[in-house]
């Protein structure tokens, strides 16, 4: 992951062989990709064997993520993807036509814009960081939406609910977990829901500043069992990973 210059970001990943980079548009108020980001491209990558005839980016930000699959699925594959904020969607369709891709892109909240619609991959990377540190991190400025609970899983909690009823038999959800928000709960909704839930992806990173600069709330948090820390020498470090779901109950 390379922020190439202010206003865009610069993807490749060198773990999956890609000597060419594909750069899109940024905007303030849109989320930007981050190294969850990154590691979920990783797993959605992986898991293309079957290839999907119809593959979904569900809180698309950039639209990076759905921008990416269309280069490494069979022509003819359909694209889509959705955001609740309009200005993502603007922005996730400004960057397919600059790169001459057709994505199906839609402005609603999770499934809202996909009834009655079913895909083969699911690739959710909505909002799933513990208020506040979704905005102290930076990673949610003002402008961007996030308000995903005080644990962190209100969204993806409601998505591995809905999931099913938008997979195909045989369709696929990847989805972020990660130790800043209660990892636990959402691992125990997703194995009610679905019959194999597997992890794909792990990466583990050190704290940032904008967050240690918040000591006495981490420590708040983590005693409230609402996040998970790991001390690892002298660095406090959470970790990201990327699971897979199959085979809805």
């Amino acid at each position: 992951m390379t922020v190439a210059s202010p206003g865009e970001f610069l993807y490749r990943d060198k773990k999956l062989g890609d000597t060419q980079a594909i750069t899109i548009a940024t905007a303030p108020d849109v989320f930007s990709p981050t190294s969850t980001t990154v590691l979920l491209l990783r797993a959605a990558r992986r898991s293309l064997v079957p290839p999907p005839r119809s593959v979904l980016d569900l809180g698309c930000g950039s639209g990076i993520v759905a921008l990416v699959l269309a280069r490494h699925v069979p022509p003819g594959t359909v694209i889509c993807a959705s955001d609740l904020s309009e200005a993502a969607v603007r922005l996730t369709r400004d960057n397919a036509r600059r790169h001459g891709i057709a994505i199906d892109c839609r402005c609603g909240s999770l499934f809202e814009p996909w009834n009655g619609e079913r895909f083969d991959l699911i690739m959710d990377d909505v909002a799933g960081v513990a208020e506040p540190l979704d905005r102290i991190s930076g990673w949610y400025p003002a402008a961007v939406p996030s308000g995903c609970g005080p644990d962190g899983t209100r969204w993806i909690l409601q998505v591995l609910d809905q999931a099913a009823d938008h997979l195909t038999p045989d369709g696929q959800l990847l989805f972020p977990g990660g130790t800043l928000a209660r990892e636990g709960e959402v691992l125990e909704r997703a194995r009610s829901r679905f019959a194999t839930v597997v992890q794909l992806e792990e990466q583990r990173y050190p704290l940032s500043e904008e967050l240690l600069a918040h000591s006495a709330l981490l420590d708040e948090l983590q005693q409230a069992g609402r996040i998970q820390l790991e001390q690892r020498g002298s660095r406090l470090c959470w970790s990201a990973r990327i699971y897979l779901a199959k085979q809805p109950r």
